[in-house]
């Protein structure tokens, strides 16, 4: 784990990065965002102390599916793939945890498409 800070405006990671670690939010807000630098940007999630963001990569190592902006001074601590994986197998609880925020954005995201 590495505690990262980050100022107002400063991409933590951009869509279509390779995915080096997953993220938890210690203070401060991240947006996240499809289309960073398109005239059609979206913001898709917005996270907050005690979250998790970039946990897709970390689990399936694909690209960076959006942009996280820090929304004003952000601390995080950043975790890589191998460290994650294995923090899920050994606290099923946090697994379990993890997978409830995921079907919570897959529910959001299903909404707004209808």
């Amino acid at each position: 784990m590495m505690r990262r800070s980050f100022d107002d405006g400063d991409v933590i990671f951009r869509e279509g990065e390779v995915s080096d670690a997953a993220y938890l939010v210690v203070s401060g807000i991240v947006e996240i965002v499809v289309g960073f630098d398109s005239p059609h940007r979206k913001t898709i999630a917005v996270v907050g102390k005690g979250e998790y963001f970039g946990e897709m990569g970390a689990i399936d190592s694909c690209p960076r599916s959006a942009t996280a902006v820090a929304k004003g001074n952000v601390d995080c601590v950043s975790v890589g793939p191998e460290e994650f994986m294995e923090t899920l197998l050994k606290q099923p609880s946090e697994a379990i945890d993890l997978l409830k925020i995921l079907f919570e954005r897959l529910r959001r995201a299903d909404r707004r498409t209808k």
